[in-house]
């Protein structure tokens, strides 16, 4: 299936009235065929399978250390990553990092969503989180942080952050911790020593 092909039966199908198209329906390969970072982050730099592609700079991949078995998980790309078209930590995960002990060169950091969401609308993540399903089957992490409650939402599928935050569980073969958005820490610093021993708990798995 080439490019014009698939464009065409997207408009076709656009035409027909169709509003949400089966994600395998219209990629090329199925999602399970991606069996390295290289080729599904190629995909990703190229989707436009919903309306987020319209309004971003960059689909953003992840990036850092895939080997260490530590993974951060974040909702979407703000406009730093946008702009680079990589997820990487910025200053005020760095400083906190820095707090806990921890090395931002050991640790692996992507988002589910893949494009910017300015409009703050998960309709479309069914899509981009079949990439992030497939980036972990890779990765195969022996540890996922998620940070906010979108992350916990997207991966708990259910349940109270407030009660499982900083909690250690078994989200299929990995560890699982949610933690606070740092970006919600640095508006609510009474918060931050409790973010800080979130992370410390990772110190024992890098």
């Amino acid at each position: 299936m080439d490019k014009n092909y698939t464009i065409y039966k997207l408009e076709t199908l656009r035409a027909m009235g169709f509003k949400f198209v089966s994600f395998d329906e219209i990629l090329p390969h199925k999602i399970s065929e991606f069996n390295s970072l290289k080729l599904l982050n190629t995909q990703i730099k190229s989707c436009n399978l919903c309306q987020l592609c319209k309004s971003r700079t960059n689909a953003v991949i992840g990036s850092g250390n895939i080997s260490s078995g530590v993974v951060f998980v974040f909702d979407s790309p703000n406009v730093r990553s946008d702009k680079n078209g990589l997820c990487t930590p910025d200053d005020s995960l760095l400083r906190y990092l820095n707090l806990a002990g921890l090395n931002a060169n050991e640790i692996y950091f992507t988002y589910i969503l893949k494009c910017i969401n300015k409009q703050n609308n998960w309709y479309y993540n069914d899509i981009c989180t079949k990439f992030f399903d497939q980036e972990l089957a890779i990765i195969k992490p022996k540890f996922i942080v998620s940070f906010g409650l979108n992350c916990f939402k997207e991966l708990a599928k259910n349940g109270s952050f407030e009660s499982h935050r900083g909690g250690i569980y078994r989200l299929k073969n990995s560890l699982y911790m949610p933690t606070f958005d740092n970006a919600w820490i640095d508006k609510n610093p009474s918060k931050a020593n409790e973010f800080i021993a979130d992370l410390k708990k990772i110190k024992g798995y890098l």
